[in-house]
């Protein structure tokens, strides 16, 4: 491949988007419309980055011991052998670890061991709590997304690193082993993103800043966190040290009633020091795509959509992540709920134009883990010069 010119690799998201499409078929896409956009979108996502190989994954689940809490943590490790940097995925509120797969299969195919962990006070038990089935959402999200919770989840974060670090020394013949801890990147959802960005350095009142060693190269916040309540947000993000791209939409609210303006999670990437940093703004992404928590299911030879809460994983590996909020009103209270979008989720939406959304930011966060972690030059050029072109008008890639 020469630099500057688009990418002709296979891109890891094709089997992806043809999910999607073929989700799309499901709910009803006949004739022509059901065949016109795989072609399009099939045709725009091999111009996209793509590394210059491609790796089988096997997957593994363990359950690692942090700050004496049982966790359960999922490893997607590339199949051939060798030794792979390390991204370490966090997720939002009230998901399990299994979280994210549309994002850590890709990395993962592109020479990644992905580890993705959550503590228990914010995985799936939230949804089940007595405050939830009373329908209070923006409470527990001001609970989850204040500084005390933060906090804990900082210092998760820190033993989380800590562990695959013992065990990266002490177990060389497991998934943990092959990991080279002196390349990692810390990637992260909503509130897992809030916990990524006081990786990158954030600096917040009331919480203990966190101190990362040379081998943490670079965060990715997918839909960053901002809070327009207090002052001092321009000292907040002053202080970020790492390379950091942010992935955010024009629809980024979320469910809870929490951020009810998108423009609020570029405030990051607006008060950031400058030096390689990225922020991807779709254009009408919902705030549940970039969950990458896809709940298509394979039942003979079809894909069909289950529904559920947030955080919801059914016990199935998903396909794709063609998701989008909506929120129901119960005795006067907005309860979150996530809903397949094989139907429209919008005014001129489509299972189409969802993979396309999903292609972008398989590309651009696959090209940034490449460009930084692995310092690969081509992928630099992909991204200061051809990723733009690629995304047209739907998507806008900033950087400083």
């Amino acid at each position: 491949m020469v630099a500057g010119e688009p990418s002709l690799h296979l891109p890891l998201c094709i089997s992806l988007l043809i999910a999607a499409l073929l989700c799309c078929a499901t709910f009803g896409c006949t004739g022509k419309s059901a065949v016109k956009p795989d072609a399009t979108v099939q045709a725009y996502a091999d111009r996209g980055y793509a590394p210059g190989q491609r790796f089988e994954t096997t997957a593994t689940r363990e359950t690692w011991t942090i700050d004496s809490e049982p966790v359960d943590v999922t490893l997607l490790v590339p199949a051939q052998t060798g030794r792979y940097p390390l991204v370490v995925y966090l997720p939002g509120l009230g998901e399990s670890a299994d979280a994210g797969l549309v994002w850590r299969k890709a990395w993962a195919q592109a020479g990644y061991v992905v580890l993705s962990a959550q503590s228990t006070r914010d995985g799936p038990a939230v949804w089940s709590s007595s405050r939830a089935r009373g329908g209070d959402f923006i409470d527990i999200a001001k609970d989850a997304f204040g500084a005390t919770s933060l906090a804990a989840r900082t210092q998760f974060a820190r033993g989380l690193l800590e562990e695959a670090s013992r065990r990266n020394h002490t177990a060389r013949d497991t998934a943990v082993g092959r990991i080279d801890m002196t390349r990692v990147a810390v990637a992260g959802y909503d509130l897992g993103a809030q916990t990524a960005m006081m990786v990158a350095g954030e600096s917040v009142p009331g919480v203990e800043a966190m101190q990362v060693g040379k081998g943490v190269k670079c965060v990715i916040a997918l839909s960053p966190y901002a809070d327009f309540s207090g002052m001092g947000l321009e000292s907040n993000f002053r202080s970020i040290r790492l390379p950091v791209l942010g992935v955010t939409s024009a629809q980024d609210t979320d469910a809870y009633g929490l951020v009810r303006s998108a423009a609020v999670r570029r405030a990051p990437f607006q008060y950031m020091p400058p030096g390689q940093k990225y922020l991807l703004i779709l254009s009408g992404a919902p705030h549940s795509l970039l969950a990458g928590v896809g709940t298509q299911t394979r039942d003979k030879g079809k894909y069909t959509a289950d529904q559920g809460t947030p955080g919801s994983q059914g016990g199935v590996e998903p396909d794709t992540a063609i998701l989008s909020d909506e929120a129901t009103v119960t005795d006067g209270r907005q309860r979150p709920r996530n809903r397949s979008s094989g139907a429209a989720a919008g005014p001129g939406s489509s299972s189409a134009r969802r993979a396309k959304e999903v292609a972008q930011v398989q590309s651009v966060t696959a090209a940034f883990l490449d460009a930084i972690v692995k310092n690969d030059l081509i992928a630099s050029e992909w991204l200061s010069r051809n990723a733009q072109p690629w995304l047209g008008e739907t998507a806008d890639l900033q950087s400083k």
